[in-house]
């Protein structure tokens, strides 16, 4: 009976700690989008700050890019342009996609979300790269 009970309370700890590690880490572009956000709750400064936002999550991918091609064996480096050139296609066609879906939506809320999800696109690549750059630095 104690078992399963220190494993449940050993589980939901494991959690709780995950949980509150990744509030405390959390990046310094999603830190400005929040700040800014805060500032300028506006529709339109919420377009904006989530423009910016973009922008920083782009030049972060590109940053993450050439650092991780830099590190990379030629076969690794082929095989790394090949998935980026395929999911810049990707990239491509899933905004096309969420521009045809909110097209249809009536409301200026519709506006940032359809940003943001643009941000969250982007934003997604670039930590992936960070995550494989981050596995050759363990080597």
């Amino acid at each position: 009976m104690r078992f399963p009970v220190l494993l449940l309370l050993a589980v939901a700890t494991s959690t709780l700690c995950t949980f509150a590690q990744e509030e405390s880490e959390k990046h310094p572009i999603d830190s400005a989008l929040d700040n800014c956000m805060d500032k300028n709750p506006s529709t339109h400064g919420m377009i904006g700050c989530l423009d910016a936002a973009y922008k920083k999550w782009d030049a972060e991918l590109n940053k993450n890019y050439k650092a991780l091609s830099a590190n990379l064996k030629a076969d690794q480096k082929a095989a790394l342009l090949a998935a980026q050139r395929k999911w810049i296609e990707y990239r491509d066609l899933e905004f096309k996609a969420q521009n045809a879906i909110y097209a249809t939506m009536e409301g200026t809320m519709y506006q940032p979300m359809a940003v943001s999800d643009r941000v969250e696109v982007i934003k997604k690549r670039a930590l992936d790269l960070k995550g494989y750059l981050d596995l050759l630095e363990i080597k």
